[in-house]
């Protein structure tokens, strides 16, 4: 699936240089060209020092990676820019091995239906993938405008935890409503911002599946 040799090894330049000229490939279209998607020798080392990516082997000084390692930082950065982070990220990378990070790389967690990468019980996180595809591309069945109406408990807690001040009564804003599937929408103001950056989006994302992991609990 990718043409890099079994036999690759080189250092972490060699490495950073490699995963760039990949990703440019990999990544979905509208990531592919974006500067701060590609990634550079620091990354490298914080992901493995985050034990996202294996050690290199040590001759003498020097770090060396194998073929592995580059399909590893493939994989990382293709499920990341598929919207996976924190321990769904740990979950669909941990124990894989050379092969199945090649094809995590070339297919991604979407596209390539890799569903099984999140605990079935875990339907916050299958959620959060959802919201991970472009506004143009997600699959919300329904986009359409409507207006403000009694929020639902799990806003609620969500302002709470925020300290966000309750709308003025008899404030009328308009909003978007999406529905993600049958019983789960979400009401988006006009006054929302959009994240701008991959760490602002995983923040979002991580925020969502704590009111809903909150609203699962209240429910039991």
């Amino acid at each position: 699936m990718i043409d890099v040799p079994a036999d690759w090894s080189g250092g972490i330049e060699d490495l950073v240089r490699e995963a760039n000229r990949w990703l440019a490939r990999l990544l979905p279209a509208d990531r592919a060209a974006r500067p701060k998607d590609e990634v550079n020798p620091r990354l490298v080392r914080h992901y493995t020092t985050q034990g996202l990516l294996p050690a290199p082997r040590r001759e003498g000084r020097d770090a060396r990676y194998a073929r592995v390692h580059l399909m590893a930082l493939l994989a990382l950065r293709r499920l990341m820019a598929d919207g996976l982070g924190g321990k769904a990220l740990d979950a669909a990378l941990g124990g894989k091995d050379e092969a199945a990070l090649e094809r995590l790389a070339a297919e991604g967690a979407l596209e390539g239906g890799e569903a099984a990468l999140v605990p079935a019980e875990n339907e916050a996180m299958r959620f959060i993938q959802q919201l991970a595809r472009p506004v143009g591309g997600m699959s919300l069945s329904v986009l359409v405008p409507h207006f403000a109406m009694p929020v639902e408990r799990n806003l609620s807690m969500l302002r709470e935890r925020k300290s966000l001040p309750a709308p003025a009564q008899q404030t009328v804003s308009q909003i978007t409503r999406a529905v993600v599937r049958p019983g789960l929408e979400l009401l988006i103001g006009r006054e929302f911002q959009w994240p701008r950056s991959e760490h602002a989006q995983q923040e979002l994302l991580q925020e969502i599946g704590e009111t809903l992991r909150d609203v699962s609990r209240s429910q039991k």
